[in-house]
């Protein structure tokens, strides 16, 4: 469980950071240049660890993670560049809802009555946290149904991959497909002047990224998928919440307040 605590708050920092770098970035960009960054790092740690190639029991879910990876990303990259961002978030409170459920029906790891409701109360506060708003006929929103469901199988097929393979390996093949695919959907321009401006934001943006990534992978070893993407979901929305209150000093209402009391209380729940 720490590593999980400490994966979401890797990947809370990381969606701070990538938001200041979207002032001057494309997300199909950044997709790729966050990829692209943390692909050597996975590399080298490969080699360190000495680690074998899987059998050939691994690259049926791992390649399968990585195309659910990938086609969520660009599922998520399109919906929002037709859509509104506010009625678009709220859908992707339900990832830990499909894990848990995904997880129980293929891997057979079923989820207790605590740990139910407390992925219900996550998903329900960082639903109403994002503005509670979603319509089905709103234009993006088909996009952003297949994200949820892309990412909230993929980390599944994540844990199924694992039990073939070490971490290392599976970070190299993993990024590796989610550059190949998205590079040839999106074919972002590169300007490395603009890069190098920020080349600061960008090391240490794709450095929590990586570590969120490793964290992640290490913990759902020991945790049924649901519970490590719903204190992900859970950390993330609340940090990022707060994180506005101090640093862009965005009012919270009453309701939403109360909508970060509840997901942190679920988040404890599944200690």
């Amino acid at each position: 469980m720490l590593s999980a605590f400490f994966s979401a708050l890797c990947w809370a920092c990381f969606d701070f950071l990538r938001k200041q770098l979207a002032r001057e970035f494309s997300a199909p960009l950044m997709s790729v240049m966050f990829s692209l960054l943390v692909l050597p790092g996975y590399l080298v740690y490969w080699v360190l660890q000495q680690a074998p190639v899987p059998d050939i029991a691994y690259f049926v879910p791992g390649t399968i993670s990585g195309l659910l990876a990938a086609i969520g990303s660009v599922c998520f990259i399109r919906g929002l560049a037709i859509g509104k961002i506010a009625v678009m978030l709220p859908l992707l409170s339900v990832t830990p809802v499909v894990s848990g459920a995904f997880a129980w029906l293929w891997l057979d790891e079923p989820l207790g009555d605590i740990q139910m409701l407390a992925l219900g109360a996550i998903t329900l506060g960082s639903f109403i946290l994002q503005g509670g708003r979603f319509s089905i006929r709103e234009k993006g929103a088909g996009y952003v149904l297949i994200t949820a469901l892309c990412w909230g199988m993929c980390i599944v097929f994540d844990k199924q991959a694992l039990q073939h393979s070490e971490v290392s390996f599976h970070l190299v093949y993993l990024t590796a497909s989610v550059v190949v695919i998205n590079s040839l959907v999106f074919r972002p321009e590169l300007s490395f002047k603009l890069l190098l401006h920020s080349k600061w934001l960008w090391a240490c943006a794709a450095l929590v990224f990586a570590f969120a990534v490793v964290g992640q992978l290490f913990a759902l070893q020991q945790l049924q998928p649901g519970v490590m993407e719903a204190v992900k979901r859970a950390i993330g929305i609340s940090s990022a919440a707060l994180l506005g209150v101090y640093f862009y000093k965005e009012a919270l209402k009453g309701y939403q307040w109360f909508s970060i009391a509840v997901i942190l209380a679920g988040t404890l729940a599944l200690c």
